[in-house]
This record gives structure tokens, C-alpha cells and sequence, in this order.
């Protein structure tokens, strides 16, 4: 069984609680990088629940949006809703029927591109998802993060650590009896996978707490000045 469709409810469960950095800065530095979705068709990929496909479509205008996720956990989208959730993994997009021939404004990788098996693959089959005038977004845990948890689980200096770029597996954080794995990189093995790829980068963000958060979650933010977060890029199709 992939640890996914283990792992999906309690990575929602942590995701939804009041102090989940998702909560209280990621989804926002998401969005501001994702823009206007109105008129548009979204594409998420790792879609988890599927919770933030709907919220596009039924808070933000997007005329339609698909999900697709391995852990196949999903809400029921609301009535009218033109949102379609589908069971499939993000290293295979190129062997999905449902996806085929389809193109979309707006492609996401919402803390999901470190888990395809082959980058390269799932990049070009999300290029010729994209409309050419569309934007990926990806969001991403932030190289330093890996670097000093590597670091300190395995006695490295930070820069071994840092360009110790590959698989790195660790038990879940959301329920420890389950082992994952997925890839780390540097800033630019993230950036040269892009452009490699098919797209040119065209902002990136690195987003942090707000002052009052800082003060209202002291332990996010100490753990923040250690980790230092997500790195979340925006570019679009060459």
C-alpha cells in the first residue's frame, strides 16, 4: 500500500488544526503567488482531501477544478461545484485517461513535486497540461529545512548536508509508524528542474509569520527560525 493512502487522513487532520503553518501563512503565500483563479480551470496535484480545489472553485471563481491524489481520501464536492477528484499518482499524470487531451490555467504542486519518482517525467506531463499562457506553482519545504534536519539526525556540517541532494526517507511526522520518502534539493536543482522542463521561473517566495503571529504562536515561530519553512515558485510554460 502506498504510505499515502495511509498517511492522508492524518496529514489532513494536522494540516487543519489552528497552529498548522498551512493555517497560518502557507495557504496565503500560495495563493498570493497563484492570483486571480476566476474564469479559470485548476489542475492540484497531491491534492490530499481535495479541501483547497474546492476552495478554489467555491470561494475564489475558478469555473472548474481537478485534484488528483494516490490517497484517494476525499470530501464530497458541494453541489454545483464543478470539481472532479481523482484517484492517481503524480509520477504517472501521463497514464491518467481522465487527463488526457485536458488543459488548464493553473497547475499546482502544493507540497507534492519532492514525492514523483522521476521529476523530469512529471514536469513534462504537466507542461502539456498547461495552457500556454498558463502558471505552475509549486510549493515546496525549503532546502535549508532538509539541510538541517540532515545535519543533526546525521552529525554533517550544514553544507554536506545542504548538497547531500537525493532520496530521504524519515518517519511521517503525522503518524510515525509510517516511513516516506521523496527527494531533496537545493534552490537550484528546484529552479533548473523548471527550466529544464519546459518553464521559465518567475517569482519566488519564502514566506514567513507575521509580526502578530510571531508573538501568538512563539512555538511555530522558534521552530521556523530553525527550519526556515517553504519555498513556493511561480513560473510559466516556455
Amino acid at each position: 500500500m502506498d504510505p499515502w493512502q495511509t498517511l492522508t487522513t492524518d496529514y489532513e487532520q494536522s494540516r487543519a488544526r489552528e497552529d498548522s503553518l498551512d493555517q497560518l501563512m502557507e495557504w496565503d503565500a500560495q495563493r498570493s503567488l497563484i492570483g486571480p483563479v476566476e474564469g479559470k480551470t485548476v489542475l492540484d496535484i497531491g491534492c490530499g482531501n481535495g479541501e483547497k480545489a474546492i476552495e478554489l472553485v467555491r470561494d475564489h471563481g475558478a469555473t472548474a477544478a481537478v485534484g488528483v491524489d494516490v490517497g484517494a481520501q476525499f470530501l464530497t464536492p458541494p453541489d454545483g461545484a464543478d470539481v472532479t477528484l481523482l484517484t492517481g499518482d503524480l509520477s504517472t499524470l501521463d497514464e491518467i485517461p481522465a487527463l488526457e487531451g485536458r488543459r488548464f490555467d493553473v497547475v499546482l504542486f502544493l507540497q507534492s513535486l519532492a514525492y514523483a519518482q522521476d521529476r523530469g517525467r512529471t514536469l513534462r506531463a504537466v507542461r502539456s497540461l498547461l495552457a500556454d499562457d498558463g502558471v505552475l506553482v509549486v510549493s515546496m519545504a525549503h532546502p535549508i529545512r532538509w539541510a538541517v534536519e540532515r545535519s543533526e539526525r546525521d552529525d554533517l556540517r550544514l553544507g554536506d548536508a545542504y548538497h547531500t541532494v537525493g532520496p530521504y526517507s524519515y518517519p511521517s511526522r503525522w503518524n510515525e509508524d509510517v516511513t516516506i520518502t521523496h527527494t531533496t534539493d537545493t534552490f537550484s536543482s528546484i529552479h533548473n528542474s523548471l527550466t529544464d522542463n519546459g518553464f521559465r521561473v518567475e517569482r519566488v517566495l519564502e514566506p514567513q509569520l507575521s509580526e502578530e503571529k510571531k508573538q501568538q504562536y512563539p512555538h511555530k515561530q522558534e521552530w521556523l527560525a530553525q527550519y526556515v519553512g517553504i519555498i513556493i515558485f511561480r513560473a510559466r510554460p516556455v
